[in-house]
């Protein structure tokens, strides 16, 4: 049997239902790729995770951080973030 030939409602060619089942899950990855990133953007870590510390380590502090958001907050890690503090995503400006 062959791809051109008409199939009856009950009658499904191993390919045709290989293709069905790939175009859907790869319609089913896509769509929950999109809603993942947009739930991935919104979560954020807790301090434990990232070893933060309240003191800053050397010249490095979450203040000249790239992630950090004035006056106390981070793009990644979760509460309350102190400027003078430091974590190991630390990422200078």
């Amino acid at each position: 049997m062959t791809d051109d030939q008409p199939l009856s409602d009950k009658q499904v060619s191993r390919r045709r239902f290989l293709h069905l089942g790939a175009a859907a899950g790869g319609g089913a990855i896509l769509g929950f790729a999109s809603l993942g990133s947009a739930e991935a953007a919104t979560a954020k870590v807790a301090k434990q995770t990232v070893s933060y510390q309240p003191s800053p380590k050397g010249p490095a502090r979450c203040g000249t951080c790239s992630f950090f958001q004035a006056p106390s907050s981070c793009n990644y890690v979760d509460g309350p973030i102190n400027a003078s503090g430091w974590c190991m995503l630390y990422h200078a400006k």
